[in-house]
């Protein structure tokens, strides 16, 4: 019987044994693996790189007396000789309105400025001597925005008033739960005809309270808000699966979240799997437990579609768990894999 059961024991620790073969081997090392990771970031294009510069005060010194009357603009005009004239009226569908005096005019085009100076003529010529009119646009419908990606409610919306980036973020409801750490604002320059991106830290808006990055929004923007970049936790973890990638996210930090390592995981066998890009081989970082406990997972942010994988050791697999009961064939030895 002694023999019997030393020769069931044996096969079992083989076939465990071939159970825990590497899925992935190793085919560069730490120092390898930062260069090569480097490089790829250098060779991106450089419209990219323009757009990751934040343009927050730029665009919040914009000056939006340049912005065109439309229909539904709700304006106030004030002539300052006489307080009679002074009037609150919407532009019409047709992009008109009507005035004291003069009757219905055309401002539809007009920056705010161009239409004082027309108000100003068509009085000066009848009515008043060297008049002055001021206008002030209290709502600015005329021109929508519109919120694409990871917003609750994206779609177009009318642009009421002035509003800064958290305005309309609340308009929208709030971002989803994967939303990324960036917003991308595309914005038509009626100067040079040309759209002009902005990029805009989330992190630093919404986390930290930085309102430098609260830009104001104008008619016309578009603001993109992608999805986070995505990892894969698998093997020997406890909880494997795919976790989306928040800023400045390390290998420890999604290690942790996956539920930390298996009772069964090779601790010296931890992988770090990254798409080079295409026609490029992938990079397999191997990883120890210590490595990740003496601060190098802390220096390894997780990239989009990375792949983290806990390799299974035989010897951890025999004895975690509960592992050997009574009853196997017989024998009054069984064995149960701790993965189940």
């Amino acid at each position: 019987m002694r023999r019997v059961v030393c020769f069931l024991i044996a096969a079992l620790c083989l076939v465990v044994s071939g159970c825990a073969k590497e899925q992935f081997e190793a085919n560069t090392d730490l120092e390898q693996f930062q260069q090569a990771s480097q490089a790829i970031e250098q060779q991106e294009p450089a419209t990219d790189k323009v757009e990751a510069q934040p343009a927050a005060a730029a665009m919040a010194s914009d000056d939006i007396g340049d912005y065109v009357l439309g229909p539904g603009d709700l304006i106030q005009l004030t002539v300052f000789e006489t307080k009679d004239l002074n009037t609150e009226v919407r532009v019409s569908s047709r992009g008109q309105v009507s005035l004291p005096l003069i009757g219905t005019v055309d401002v539809r085009n007009l920056t705010a400025a161009e239409a004082e100076e027309k108000i100003e003529q068509l009085l000066a010529a009848k009515y008043l001597q060297d008049p002055h009119v001021s206008i002030f646009i209290k709502e600015h419908v005329s021109r929508q925005i519109t919120l694409v990606g990871s917003f609750k409610k994206p779609g177009t919306y009318d642009y009421v008033s002035k509003r800064n980036l958290l305005d309309v973020i609340a308009i929208a409801e709030g971002l989803t739960e994967s939303a990324g750490t960036a917003a991308y604002i595309t914005r038509f320059d009626d100067k040079s005809k040309k759209n002009i991106n902005y990029f805009v830290d989330l992190d630093q808006l919404i986390k930290k309270g930085n309102m430098a990055q609260n830009i104001m929004v104008l008619g016309g923007d578009v603001i993109f808000i992608p999805e986070t970049g995505q990892c894969f936790v698998d093997g020997a973890v406890r909880k494997p699966g795919t976790y989306p990638i928040k800023s400045g996210m390390t290998i420890t930090e999604v290690v942790t979240l996956a539920g930390g390592l298996a009772g069964y995981a090779d601790t010296d066998k931890i992988k770090l799997i990254r798409h080079m890009g295409p026609g490029l081989d992938r990079q397999v970082l191997s990883l120890s437990y210590n490595d990740l406990q003496a601060g190098v997972g802390d220096s390894l942010l997780i990239k989009d579609q990375d792949i983290i994988f806990a390799e299974s050791s035989s010897s951890g697999m025999l004895f975690s768990g509960s592992g050997f009961t009574l009853g196997f064939l017989g024998t009054g030895v069984s064995y149960r894999n701790p993965k189940q």
